[in-house]
């Protein structure tokens, strides 16, 4: 099981990575928009940002 990034909504990890990878250029509002993930109260946000940013430095 992937690690729970959003608990107010219930986004796992796994999830951030299947909107990364099926977007051309992934975006903190595109992972907002599809998973509702940094929608609620926001603790997340910088979870979120800081997992894009690991992300990107993987493909580049």
């Amino acid at each position: 099981m992937s690690k729970l990034i959003c608990l107010c909504n219930g986004v796992r990890e796994k999830e951030l990575i299947e909107v990364i990878h099926g977007v051309d250029i992934a975006s903190l509002e595109i992972i907002q928009n599809k998973t509702g993930a940094g929608t609620n109260c926001g603790r997340c946000i910088n979870t979120i940002e800081a997992f894009l940013e690991k992300q990107e430095s993987k493909h580049n």
